[in-house]
């Protein structure tokens, strides 16, 4: 059992559709300038992370009430006005405008998180979202890691051999081994796919956007034009889940990118992660998914477990799981 939550602007009005196995409800949300204002802060808090370790564990307690008080006021504008009307234990987000920027699983009730009381996915539309559930999942068991690590990011090696040891018949490329002709020549064949690097937004031009491989840069371009048939697609970078929003909330970036080249499954990052808490979200949740095969149950115990470290936000909920849900079969 699940609910759907679609999110649309008329004007400055935020409206939603609220969809359950027994019916639709539009609902009235908020202004849709408050919560860009509120969203605005918690970027802001966000950023502060680039200042270093040292300015962090300074103001570790002052990051995370500003940051606890942003998540709390974006609930009460935008979870709180629909919540008695979700059904199920799963939660399907499908974001408007500013709103693919935001982390609603990590949206705050008190002392409770939105991913405490669901699991949460996200879709860039109700019909992508329909698209994925109909696509077969690969029935390959094999699968594709690569991890090209940098001096901003050096524990991405360690990251990719953890994975690789986890995932079943995998196949490990690093550095300059992960290349873009190994991906398009075993991409097709794996069911499972880990890419470890960074992720590069291009606001002014979001068709260059793309993800860094060992020989240069696979652009939005590129992607269109590669066949994939993973079940899960991981990009576990920086930024990889950015997009840019055009009209009619059309999404250019490396999600739609992915889905074009055929992947059903996405985790993706919403802001630029922590080397050393991303290695250890990763190991965590594909240890948990490979038991149960289930994605979202799988990603909010990685989230749970990493918090008990961990406790802001910043750390354990910049990935989102965006597209089909989980297959009933275990993996082996």
């Amino acid at each position: 059992d699940a609910s759907l939550v679609e999110y649309f602007s008329a004007g400055d009005r935020l409206v939603a559709a609220v969809i359950t196995r027994d019916e639709i409800q539009i609902l009235p949300v908020t202004v849709l300038s408050r919560v860009a204002h509120f969203l605005q802060l918690l970027r802001f808090q966000l950023s502060k992370f680039r200042m270093g370790n040292e300015y962090v564990r300074r103001f570790e307690e002052p990051l995370l009430r500003a940051t606890h008080s942003h998540l709390e006021a974006l609930y009460g504008e935008l979870i709180a006005p629909l919540r008695p009307f979700f059904q199920g234990k799963h939660l399907i987000v499908v974001p408007h405008g500013p709103l693919h920027f935001l982390p609603f699983h990590a949206l705050r009730n008190g002392e409770e998180y939105l991913c405490d009381s669901f699991t949460v996915s996200y879709a860039p539309s109700a019909t992508v979202f329909c698209w994925c559930q109909e696509k077969p999942a690969s029935a390959s068991a094999s699968s594709l890691v690569f991890g090209i690590a940098d001096e901003r990011a050096p524990q991405i090696l360690q990251e990719s051999q953890s994975v690789a040891a986890l995932l079943p018949h995998s196949s490990l490329h690093v550095g300059d081994h992960a290349t873009a002709a190994v991906l398009r020549q075993k991409g097709p064949q794996s069911g499972l796919l880990h890419l470890a690097t960074h992720g590069v937004y291009r606001q002014d031009n979001p068709m260059f956007s793309g993800i860094r491989l060992g020989d240069g840069y696979l652009n939005l371009y590129d992607l269109y034009q590669m066949r994939l048939d993973a079940k899960l697609v991981t990009l576990s970078g920086c930024a990889t889940g950015m997009n840019f929003v055009a009209a009619g909330d059309e999404l250019l970036g490396l999600q739609r990118g992915l889905f074009c080249a055929g992947a059903t499954t996405l985790l993706l990052s919403l802001w630029d992660v922590h080397d050393q808490s991303t290695s250890q979200l990763m190991q965590l949740f594909y240890r948990e998914f490979l038991g149960t095969a289930n994605m979202a149950g799988a990603l909010q115990h990685a989230m749970q477990e990493l918090r008990q470290q961990n406790p802001h936000p910043y750390f354990w909920a910049p990935f989102v799981l965006v597209g089909k849900l989980s297959d009933s079969a275990r993996l082996t």
